[in-house]
């Protein structure tokens, strides 16, 4: 593979998403040949070459690298591997989601986010 075939690969795996009003920013490098799009283009999934912050209204998601992240046909982030505990906060319920688990995110078409944990901390 020719050096500028890999620099624009490398240039098109880094995204930026921007989706309102959810408010969400995403920056993500995936792993070269592993990006996957919807049939509008926009990047459906990849597995990233970093770890990731993903803001989400109040919530911060770390996804995990060298997993595979997701994003609906919108660009807004769908789901990913954790890659450290977090918190998640849904008005006054606090959720605790463990390292290594998948966090999931929805939007309903009214605009409400949901927010659910594959691995969660039990009291």
């Amino acid at each position: 593979m020719s050096k500028l075939l890999k620099v624009a690969i490398s240039a098109l795996s880094l995204i930026s998403t921007v989706a309102l009003p959810q408010v969400a920013k995403a920056a993500v490098s995936c792993e070269t040949n592993t990006a996957s799009n919807h049939l509008n283009g926009s990047l459906s999934s990849c597995i990233l070459s970093f770890d990731a912050n993903i803001g989400l209204n109040n919530n911060f998601f770390a996804c995990q690298k060298n997993k595979y992240i997701s994003f609906d046909e919108k660009g807004q982030f769908e789901s990913c591997t954790l890659a450290r505990d977090l918190q998640i906060r849904n008005g006054n319920k606090v959720t605790n989601c463990l390292a290594d688990g998948t966090v999931n995110v929805s939007v309903s078409s009214s605009g409400i986010q949901s927010v659910s944990c594959s691995r969660i901390a039990t009291r």
